[in-house]
C-alpha cells in the first residue's frame, strides 16, 4: 500500500479518537492488534452497527490489503507526541484555537505536524500530503481548508526549522 493511501488512513483513525470512537489506549491496543484493513474494516462495521452515523462505503469495506509499518509507526508516534503537536499546532494559529478546527482537519494537521517533527520526509512533500488529504477530506470546493492548512504548515516548518 502507498504512503498516501497509509496516511488517509491515518488521518481516519486520528479522527475516530477524536469523536470518541476510540480513545487513546483502545487506539495503541488496535494498533498493535489490527494487522490489516480487513480486521480495521472490521472494528470499524462493529462500531457503524452500533451508529447509524457511521457511514461506510462499499468500495471501503471490500477493500483488501496489508498494513504496512508505516501506518503502525506513525499512528503510535502521533499518539505518544499528541501534547508536544497539538501545542505546535495551537502556538501557530492565529484567530484560532485548536478546539474551532475542524476534527479532519485537526488529524490532518496533527499527522503532518508528526512528520515534520520527525523529520520523515521533506518538508514540501509533508506538506503537500497533507494539502492532499484536505483536499480529498474537507474542501468544500472553495479551497478554504487545503489554503489553511498549507498556510499553518508553512508556518509550522518554518518555526522548526528556525528552532533547529
Amino acid at each position: 500500500m502507498n504512503r498516501h493511501a497509509l496516511r488517509g488512513l491515518i488521518v481516519q483513525t486520528l479522527y475516530h479518537m477524536e469523536i470518541g470512537l476510540n480513545t487513546n489506549n483502545e487506539s495503541e491496543a488496535k494498533v498493535a492488534a489490527v494487522d490489516s484493513i480487513s480486521d480495521y474494516v472490521a472494528l470499524l462495521k462493529e462500531k457503524a452497527v452500533k451508529d447509524p452515523e457511521i457511514n461506510l462505503t462499499e468500495d471501503i469495506l471490500e477493500t483488501e490489503f496489508t498494513i504496512d509499518a508505516f501506518y503502525y509507526t506513525t499512528l503510535e508516534g502521533v499518539i505518544k507526541n499528541i501534547t508536544k503537536i497539538d501545542s505546535l499546532i495551537s502556538e501557530n494559529l492565529e484567530g484560532w484555537n485548536l478546539t474551532r478546527l475542524n476534527k479532519v482537519d485537526k488529524a490532518i494537521l496533527r499527522l503532518a505536524v508528526y512528520e515534520l517533527l520527525e523529520k520523515s520526509a521533506p518538508k514540501k512533500i509533508i506538506i503537500n500530503e497533507a494539502i492532499e488529504l484536505s483536499k480529498n477530506f474537507t474542501d468544500l470546493g472553495d479551497k478554504k481548508s487545503p489554503n489553511f492548512n498549507n498556510r499553518l504548515l508553512d508556518k509550522i516548518a518554518n518555526q522548526l526549522e528556525h528552532n533547529a
